[in-house]
């Protein structure tokens, strides 16, 4: 079942979730200088990836912010490569939860990032629950 927020810079960059997981097919406005995928839209995943899941885990009137962040880039996307990102909660306190996420190429299952996160949980500005598809 599909959970995640809705999330307009997701969609604008083709970033979807799909059951726990967050997938992009990259294309060439995600390309950087030397023709890698962009750092960007990698820790973009991992932060949507790592903040979902810490979400799932929490009541509706509740949210999950990114404090910190931390990304490690161990090998180059190329254009045209579907990547999928997925998160473990470490552990999930009453204000923090602590998350490690890793991004791999799909083709072939390749490693290409991981990254650790602590979240902020809070409490959700408005009445209105979370908005999930």
């Amino acid at each position: 079942m599909n959970e995640a927020m809705v999330a307009p810079f997701r969609t604008h960059n083709g970033i979807v979730w799909d059951d726990g997981v967050v997938r992009c097919t990259t294309r060439e406005h995600h390309a950087n200088v030397a023709g890698g995928i962009h750092g960007g839209l990698i820790s973009s995943m991992l932060d949507a990836v790592m903040g979902g899941t810490v979400i799932l885990h929490l009541p509706s009137h509740q949210a999950a912010v990114t404090s910190s962040l931390t990304v490690n880039y161990l090998a180059a996307g190329r254009i045209g490569d579907t990547l999928l990102a997925s998160a473990t909660v470490r552990r999930l306190g009453r204000t923090l939860a602590h998350v490690d996420g890793s991004l791999t190429r799909e083709s072939d299952g390749k490693l290409l990032a991981t990254a650790t996160g602590v979240f902020a949980i809070v409490r959700r500005p408005t009445a209105e629950p979370l908005v999930r598809h």
